[in-house]
């Protein structure tokens, strides 16, 4: 089975006998997540396809993975392909999702098929379709109704099986109420909606989580297992986790790989007023550092391409964005950074310690 990720290179991911078991928790909204996909699924077994999805979810909270879950539950056997709707220019967007046809446009000399046929027999992922452009809503509407698609530059439409699942991290709801999002579209996407929680509702998972993201990056890149103390504990049970799952298999992976110790402590973890900097752990500033080469790294890998940057991290392309104003970093080869960069992060760090 294959996973076309984005537009870049496709992915393999291993099924399980149970996908939803890999939605790890007991929390209660986790655990009625669960059972509403189960019942979903148990319902609906010899339908070709799902009604529609739409996840609900700040980001980090998994919304990727939970398709990925659907899809191996239901269609394992063809494509996923996911769309971060956010990461492709709006004047590229068109083209990549419908395809187009040679002649079309300017430098388009070979026909080709968009990303709903690449979905064609599989799953079709609209990531932050909240930010799908105005014009292409009502093309998509279209699309879902007719099970069609209609290539740019041509006069016939050819039919796709395609099961569709999208998500937002918006309030897509008062967006159609505020005339932001196309009420029509909304409730094609809506036929089932379904909200992935944030860390700080889950309660105890975020231990359960954090081992099992301890565990898996121990194993992956060769270490001694690790186990969190009682200290370590706390300090994951007191953060707020902003940036939710994502935040949280970060902060453990990078754990896992710069420290020695096979107890992590609450200084290691360094989360903010979780430990002391000057600890045997990770300290602050080494962990900044830490995710500040990981971005410089994965730009000078993508030639300053941002979007494929953002990609090789495993995070959206605004959160990269983000992150290069908060460390100094542009785009270009090596993903260089200004003259003044290095001096804002040193007095960052000062104002820390």
């Amino acid at each position: 089975m294959q996973i076309l990720k984005g537009v870049g290179e496709p992915c393999r991911i291993v099924g399980v006998v149970d996908p939803l078991a890999q939605l790890v928790g007991e929390s209660p909204p986790i655990v009625a997540l669960r059972e509403t996909l189960r019942g979903l699924l148990d319902r609906h077994r010899q339908a070709p396809r799902l009604p529609p999805i739409l996840l609900e979810g700040e980001t980090g909270t998994g919304k990727g993975l939970l398709a990925g879950l659907i899809h191996q539950a239901r269609r394992r056997a063809g494509p996923f392909v996911d769309v971060n709707c956010a990461a492709i220019p709006e004047t590229l967007l068109e083209a990549e999702l419908f395809g187009f046809e040679r002649g079309a446009f300017t430098d388009a000399r070979h026909a080709k098929p968009g990303l709903f046929q690449a979905a064609n027999g599989g799953t079709l992922f609209l990531d932050e379709i909240g930010l799908l452009p105005e014009g292409l809503q009502a093309k998509l509407l279209k699309v879902i109704e007719e099970r069609s698609v209609r290539r740019l530059g041509s006069i016939r439409a050819e039919p796709v099986d395609v099961q569709l699942i999208a998500a937002t991290g918006q309030d897509l709801a008062a967006a159609t109420a505020e005339g932001r999002f196309r009420a029509d579209l909304y409730h094609r996407l809506a036929v089932l909606t379904l909200r992935l929680p944030p860390l700080r509702e889950r309660g105890a998972d975020v231990i359960v989580l954090a081992e099992h993201f301890l565990a898996r990056a121990c194993a992956e890149y060769g270490v001694r297992p690790r186990h969190l103390t009682a200290e370590a504990r706390q300090a994951l049970l007191g953060h707020a986790w902003p940036g939710n799952v994502r935040e949280l298999s970060n902060v453990v992976e990078r754990v896992a790989l710069l420290t020695e110790e096979e107890a992590v402590t609450a200084e290691a973890l360094a989360l903010p007023g979780g430990g002391s900097p000057g600890g045997p752990g990770v300290a602050a500033g080494s962990l900044e550092e830490s995710v500040r080469s990981q971005v410089v790294a994965a730009l000078a890998a993508s030639h300053g391409n941002i979007t494929r940057a953002a990609a090789r991290l495993g995070i959206a392309r605004n959160t990269l964005l983000a992150r290069m104003r908060k460390y100094g970093l542009r785009g270009g080869p090596g993903g260089r950074t200004p003259p003044a960069a290095g001096t804002a992060l040193a007095e960052r760090q000062s104002r820390r310690a």
